[in-house]
């Protein structure tokens, strides 16, 4: 099945409300951060909140990286 739309993905196939209880709301050097905890007791970046171009352009909190909130 093909399915065209333009909605994003979470929208159509929600995830399990369970991995919500992972994801939290976080301040990195100033920066607001969706991150989720992994096994490592790491944070995993999912998103960047802020409205400051400037914060997308910091690779140190881009998607995907993994921070540590011990600073």
């Amino acid at each position: 099945m093909i399915l065209y739309t333009m909605m994003p993905p979470e929208l159509i196939y929600p995830t399990a409300e369970n991995e919500f209880g992972k994801q939290m709301m976080v301040q990195y050097n100033g920066i607001p951060l969706l991150v989720e905890q992994t096994e490592d007791n790491c944070y995993q970046v999912l998103r960047v909140m802020s409205s400051d171009p400037n914060h997308y352009l910091d690779g140190r909190c881009c998607p995907g990286a993994k921070i540590s909130l011990l600073t």
